[in-house]
């Protein structure tokens, strides 16, 4: 198994012991007819909805947690 495939495999259980609570990253979408901007955790759970990436940016900072580029 390589390792994305054992990364997508990962409980939330396990990617906490990783250090991965306190990591999200962005995910655009579409609301209203504006593009908005997800907040998620690394589990994939949405925990927040931001007008931009700066200002998820600030508040992952403001919160302790780290915000990663997924491509």
């Amino acid at each position: 198994m390589t390792n994305t495939e054992t990364l997508k495999h990962l409980t939330p259980e396990a990617f906490a012991a990783l250090g991965a609570e306190n990591t999200v990253y962005l995910r655009p979408i579409v609301q209203d007819g504006v593009i908005a901007f997800a907040v998620h955790t690394a589990a994939g759970q949405p925990i927040g909805l931001m007008e931009s990436p700066e200002m998820a940016r600030a508040a992952a900072l403001q919160h302790d947690m780290t915000l990663v580029s997924v491509h």
